[in-house]
């Protein structure tokens, strides 16, 4: 049985593929920046625990 599909249907298709790899790049940079931002930060702190006299 051949399906039937409208013309905008492939578009729309290939809009919500790009709009959902957009969200995931998103959130793949907002998770590295705050790894980074928590590692710093941890290494400050054990250094400055180090340190300590």
């Amino acid at each position: 049985m051949k399906r039937r599909t409208r013309k905008g249907e492939s578009g729309q298709v290939l809009a919500e593929y790009t709009v959902m790899l957009f969200m995931v790049v998103l959130v793949a940079l907002s998770l590295f920046f705050l790894m980074r931002f928590f590692l710093a930060y941890g290494w400050r702190i054990l250094t400055l625990i180090a340190w300590e006299p």
